[in-house]
């Protein structure tokens, strides 16, 4: 990882050739928050502690504090954090292409291509959770 421009206040992290983003980071895990409020059973405190966790650290931390190891030490929330995130943004996609709103699809589109530097530091990964 390196960061783009050598600007310390850059929101971007490169990670290979991709650009990692904070915000998409964020939303992936909010996005996994809330649906693992709605469709989990059972006790769900540690999970969702764990989910907060994270999600205070990327939100309080610089993008550049928010390095391939520290993704890779928080496999258990963060792997499925994308994945949940990646199945909304494609189903989001595909009622906008119903609607024909070109505005809301590109902006699902630009999310989801945001998504690729994730993907692609957790895809050796993937079997472990699958």
């Amino acid at each position: 990882l390196y960061n783009q421009g050598g600007s310390a206040t850059n929101s971007y992290t490169i990670y290979r050739r991709f650009i990692m983003n904070k915000d998409t980071l964020l939303n992936a895990i909010n996005n996994y928050l809330l649906q693992i409020q709605i469709d989990s059973l059972g006790d769900i405190t540690s999970k969702v502690n764990a989910v907060v966790t994270c999600r205070d650290y990327v939100a309080n931390n610089d993008i550049n504090d928010i390095t391939a190891d520290w993704i890779k030490s928080n496999l258990t929330v963060i792997l499925p954090a994308i994945t949940c995130y990646r199945k909304t943004l494609k189903n989001n996609i595909d009622e906008a292409k119903i609607r024909n709103d070109k505005e809301a699809l590109l902006e699902l589109r630009t999310n989801y291509n945001d998504l690729q530097p994730y993907l692609a530091l957790l895809k050796p990964f993937e079997k472990l959770f699958t």
